[in-house]
């Protein structure tokens, strides 16, 4: 409608613009409308600018509406496509809810009896459960008791073995001092014995005479050929002959199976020593020759 207005300004404009030509045609010969018709000349190419500004708005406002009208377009099918969508929404919603209905049915038969199985599950595990847990937490107290009790028992049980163990080791101990004073005691008196007759038949000295023979001599030591398994003792004292001649004393200071080791402690003749081959025999004490 507005552009229809605008086409009807414009021809009135072009039929006033044809009229004041034929006025103007007129009137030209008249001096005094020289500069009234000046004014409508510039009047008029006023005009005719503004009709041109005008025909350019015309042609802009249709170029706009042109515009509109294909935007408008362009949203209506966009809409229209839009409302496709939405229309197959709508009936994939209806469907969805139709097939959710049934659905919801069917599951409502389906637990229909879910009352009945719950109060069979309630009765039937969760009880027995609960008992079960029940009677292995009383079990694992109870073994946890008797755990304990056995820790305490092993505990005094090795309390008890520490304090004997102490004990024995104190025993032992005191077993080992005895032992070293009674060997030092029993060397005293195998070192000394020869000086004390009374000692011999303590010692053994009274038994058979052991007879042997010098194996080697070395500086002021000697071997004899009888040890230990022919009753040969430490410390103990034999003559070493010649002929029947007592020659040495020798003392024994190592004694093996066999043989035994002696330090010679006295010469009968300061230049004459033991050799190889000499018989050696044990000392005669006193008492033994008492005895005889």
């Amino acid at each position: 409608m507005h552009t229809v207005t605008k086409v009807f300004v414009i021809i009135n404009l072009v039929v006033c613009l044809i009229l004041s030509q034929y006025v103007w045609v007129s009137l030209a010969g008249n001096v005094q409308w020289r500069e009234k018709y000046a004014l409508e000349r510039d009047q008029r190419h006023r005009d005719k600018n503004e009709l041109e500004r005008a025909v350019n708005d015309l042609l802009a406002a249709r170029a706009l509406n042109q515009e509109r009208a294909s935007q408008g377009s362009t949203e209506v099918a966009a809409l229209n496509a839009t409302k496709q969508a939405l229309e197959a929404w709508l009936a994939e919603a209806e469907q969805t809810r139709d097939e959710a209905k049934r659905n919801a049915d069917n599951l409502k038969v389906a637990v229909s009896p879910f009352e009945k199985i719950s109060r069979d599950y309630e009765q039937q595990v969760v009880r027995k459960l609960q008992d079960t847990v029940g009677e292995l937490t009383r079990r694992k107290e109870e073994v946890f008791r008797d755990r304990g009790d056995q820790l305490l028992s092993v505990a005094q049980r090795h309390n008890d073995y520490a304090q004997r163990h102490e004990d024995y080791r104190r025993v032992e101990e005191y077993l080992f001092h005895v032992n070293v004073e009674l060997d030092d005691r029993l060397d005293r008196l195998a070192r000394y014995r020869w000086l004390r007759p009374d000692l011999q038949s303590d010692l053994g000295d009274n038994g058979p005479v052991i007879f042997g023979e010098v194996q080697w001599i070395t500086g002021n030591s000697l071997q004899i050929s009888k040890g230990a398994r022919d009753g040969v003792e430490l410390h103990q004292k034999f003559t070493i002959q010649r002929n029947g001649t007592t020659i040495a004393i020798v003392d024994v200071v190592e004694v093996q199976n066999e043989t035994a080791e002696c330090v010679i402690i006295d010469l009968v003749k300061p230049g004459v020593k033991p050799v190889a081959g000499d018989q050696s025999i044990t000392r005669l004490f006193m008492s033994r020759t008492t005895r005889r």
